[in-house]
């Protein structure tokens, strides 16, 4: 027999195969007591009651009793025992799950019982209403989206219009090469904000697309260029002093950028460096700069001796690619700017003997010997002046680059142990004879000019004349070797005669050498051909410095500041690494083309917002970008670039335009 016994809140069957918790009869539904609390009429305190549920068990699919509940019937305040509970939830379990209506003795719990099931019929009722509705509305939404779909909206098309163009195609190239490179993700790893590093990436493509002032860039970026679309940054943010502390924040870590940018380019394009290409040039500087360090008068690669100069040296690889740059003094002579640059790549390298290719400005024996000392070969141009040599060996004849006639030789030069090379150039000769004609022209209507101060009433005085004499020999550097000047003098020192003997064997050894030019290398190289080759990609460290002050515009300097003139530099180097790379990739599938002429065919593409007025009165705004052009598509192709640099967008606005911002 089964036996029930009571605990507060909670009646179960005394049997081990009955769950704790749970009143149990012959049915399969129970009633559960619950513990709650709520505050008292005055609030003060927080008072028990207790809280009845119906539920239900049964088998589930794996076989295990399971509970749910059936209905929630409040508290129950007009039952007082077990036996009345008892006989409600066997009602109810007959009326709820079989729908029998069974006999009970007691009326009020059959009345209850009664009550309670026709709330729970009503309760299920609402809840089919319920699902009804939100299926009817499900599928009335269903419907209106298939009707919208098939729906043929017109369009006035004299309303189509289109705004807001943008150029696209440079950016979506130097941006893929920038990521491909992986600035973003160096910055990044310096703990730089993302803002930080979108601001200094976007910087650098523009200068490599549009060279200018912080200001002007401002400007580009605003009113001309996707660039901030790209990036995802509001163009109203981006100003000039954001763009200054960026290129300063930039500079600050350049000799990290570059060793990264360096081993990246070397990774990624499998190059192996053999040859190295050193050579400097220098920009002048427009403005006043008093307390300048690096800005100081030297000579001019530009002929502007009246303004003061600052120094970029660099060392190339033959593919055109930067190895490592710095800026020096403008008045810093060249030959003592070797030992530094080289010495700061014995880090960089990878360890192997290495071939530096430079000019004569940079042959001093003292660099020589550096070099030698320090596992480097080398090829230079020799200082020409007062070589005596013995040839050796036939003469190879051949044409250059330009398909100039040269002849090559190898000589001996007197107490010189390395391999000299000299090279003759009948195109070279005649522009040197040329050039000498014209200078010995100009340098003796100088000497004419003094002779007539001298016989007429221009200066006499042998301090002045001489002074004059001087000014004329440094305009016109070693023809005054070539000439026998004598001048007679008073006995007030005044000058009373000048005259002049032009020395023809001199003359004659001077043109001997119009068209030859001597390289000096450390190689033990017999092949006359492969070491005039080697040294022939010097031009590459020329067109570097051609693509910097002519595609980069990186003169004249307009910065007032030596930290702002040295942020303008490296700025530029780091959009020459996207040029040049780009410009790398292109020429390994066979595209020469200089950056002026490839920035114009990538401006064809560009990115608009096109516009038209639909027949419900809103307007459709559609901004995307144009599909290339041919020429613009190849070189997509050959850089492994999807053609759609940025994906299409839709907006719809209402006839009544939200309101403006400040910003407006």
């Amino acid at each position: 027999m089964v036996h029930f016994s009571k605990t507060p809140f909670v009646w179960h069957l005394r049997c081990d195969v009955i769950p704790k918790n749970l009143i149990t009869f012959a049915s399969e539904m129970y009633i559960k007591a619950q513990k709650k609390w709520r505050k008292s009429e005055d609030g003060s305190v927080m008072v028990p009651y207790t809280y009845y549920r119906l539920c239900e068990s049964y088998r589930g699919e794996n076989g295990h009793t399971q509970q749910r509940m059936v209905f929630g019937l409040g508290e129950l305040k007009t039952l007082h025992d077990d036996s009345e509970r008892k006989e409600l939830a066997r009602l109810l379990d007959g009326m709820i799950g079989r729908g029998q209506y069974l006999m009970s003795e007691r009326q009020d719990v059959y009345e209850l019982a009664l009550s309670i099931y026709s709330s729970y019929k009503d309760d299920r009722r609402k809840d089919k209403l319920r699902m009804a509705e939100d299926s009817r509305l499900k599928e009335e939404s269903r419907r209106k989206a298939e009707e919208l779909k098939r729906e043929l909206v017109t369009i006035n098309w004299k309303s189509m219009s289109a705004g807001m163009p943008r150029s696209i195609g440079a950016e979506h190239i130097c941006f893929d090469m920038l990521r491909r490179l992986g600035i973003d993700r160096f910055l990044l790893s310096l703990g730089w904000s993302r803002l930080q590093c979108d601001i200094a990436c976007m910087q650098i493509v523009a200068r490599a697309i549009y060279p200018c002032s912080e200001l002007r860039t401002v400007s580009y970026l605003r009113e001309n260029s996707a660039l901030c679309e790209m990036f995802g940054i509001d163009h109203r943010r981006v100003t000039k002093d954001m763009l200054y502390k960026s290129s300063r924040d930039l500079y600050g870590i350049h000799r990290k950028m570059e060793d990264y940018l360096h081993k990246q380019a070397c990774s990624m394009f499998e190059i192996e460096e053999k040859i190295l290409l050193f050579d400097i040039t220098n920009m002048y500087a427009e403005g006043v700069y008093g307390s300048s360090q690096i800005f100081q008068y030297g000579h001019s690669k530009e002929r502007r001796n009246d303004l003061k100069v600052v120094v970029l040296a660099a060392v190339v690889n033959t593919d055109g690619l930067l190895v490592r740059t710095e800026i020096f003094e403008g008045n810093r002579q060249d030959v003592t700017t070797l030992e530094e640059m080289i010495g700061s790549l014995e880090q960089g390298l990878n360890p192997g003997r290495r071939v530096i290719v430079m000019d004569a400005g940079f042959s001093s024996k003292s660099n020589l010997l550096w070099l030698k000392n320090n596992n480097y070969d080398y090829i230079t141009v020799m200082r020409s002046s007062g070589i005596h040599y013995t040839p050796l060996g036939e003469v190879t004849e051949m044409r250059d680059n330009k398909d100039q006639h040269i002849r090559l030789q190898r000589v001996k030069v007197e107490k010189l142990t390395d391999n000299v090379l000299m090279v003759d150039s009948d195109a070279k000769a005649l522009k040197e004879d040329s050039m000498h004609k014209k200078a010995s022209a100009r340098y003796e209507q100088g000497l004419e000019a003094i002779h007539s101060g001298i016989q007429g009433k221009g200066i006499k005085n042998r301090d002045k004349v001489n002074n004059r004499l001087g000014r004329l020999n440094a305009r016109y550097p070693g023809l005054e070797r070539l000439y026998q000047i004598s001048f007679t003098y008073d006995e007030k020192n005044k000058t009373e005669s000048m005259s002049w003997n032009r020395n023809e064997e001199l003359e004659q050894e001077e043109e001997t050498f119009h068209g030859k030019y001597f390289l000096q290398t450390s190689l033990d190289e017999k092949d006359a051909k492969n070491i005039w080759s080697f040294y022939n990609v010097i031009r590459t460290v020329e067109e570097t410095f051609k693509t910097l002050k002519t595609d980069l515009d990186i003169r004249p300097i307009y910065h007032k500041s030596d930290e702002g003139a040295k942020a303008h530099l490296n700025l530029a180097v780091l959009a020459y690494w996207i040029v040049s790379t780009v410009r790398y990739r292109l020429r390994k599938a066979g595209v020469t083309i200089r950056w002026e002429e490839l920035l114009r065919i990538m401006s064809t593409q560009v990115r608009v917002t096109m516009s038209a007025q639909k027949s419900n009165g809103n307007t459709l705004s559609i901004r995307r970008s144009t599909e290339p052009e041919d020429k613009l598509a190849k070189i997509y192709d050959i850089l492994e670039m999807p053609h759609k640099p940025v994906c299409s967008a839709k907006f719809v606005w209402h006839l009544k335009p939200p309101p403006k911002n400040n910003d407006g």
